[in-house]
């Protein structure tokens, strides 16, 4: 059975309906996603390539893991769920820092896949230990790569299409690590 995913109104606030996670980007449903923001103890970001069997943005470099909420499951729950699952790093609740929240928009596929998402946003500190650990998701991710706040500044200038549309989770990033 395919996930199920709670739907949202345009405000952010959930109708009490959930559909598959298909059935949510066809018909352009808002509802909720993670975003967490990985750095180490230099202030290194962690960011991901997308592997290139991703429906969406593959092979582009993206946050440094995220994903769908549950019908029903808390953004925590999810966030600690996907660094295992794309990280392969098992954490706790208290691990994980609370950023903020985004409303984005995103038409992709020649607008056959319509994403509309409020993403709670996310920062945790890995250890040399957890950077050691990594292992990225196979079809999900292809690797990791390392960036201080600079070199992501200068990259994302110089080809900003290198990397998933995530403008305010960017601004985070470039300004606040």
């Amino acid at each position: 059975m395919e996930e199920q995913i709670d739907i949202l109104d345009v405000n952010g606030k959930n109708t009490g309906k959930h559909c598959s996670r298909s059935l949510i980007h066809q018909k352009g449903l808002w509802h909720r996603t993670v975003h967490i923001w990985a750095i180490d103890n230099s202030g290194a970001i962690l960011f991901q390539l997308r592997s290139k069997a991703k429906e969406n943005h593959p092979g582009l470099l993206d946050t440094s893991c995220a994903g769908h909420i549950g019908a029903g499951d808390s953004s925590i729950n999810a966030a600690l769920r996907e660094l295992e699952e794309e990280l392969g790093i098992k954490k706790k609740e208290e691990d994980l820092e609370f950023m903020f929240e985004c409303k984005h928009e995103n038409y992709l596929n020649n607008g056959t896949y319509v994403d509309r998402e409020f993403h709670h946003t996310y920062k945790i500190v890995l250890t040399e230990e957890d950077k050691k650990n990594l292992v990225p998701q196979p079809l999900e991710v292809d690797e990791f790569l390392w960036l201080t706040p600079k070199e992501f500044a200068k990259m994302y200038k110089e080809d900003p299409n290198k990397f998933v549309d995530h403008p305010e989770d960017h601004f985070w990033v470039k300004n606040h690590v």
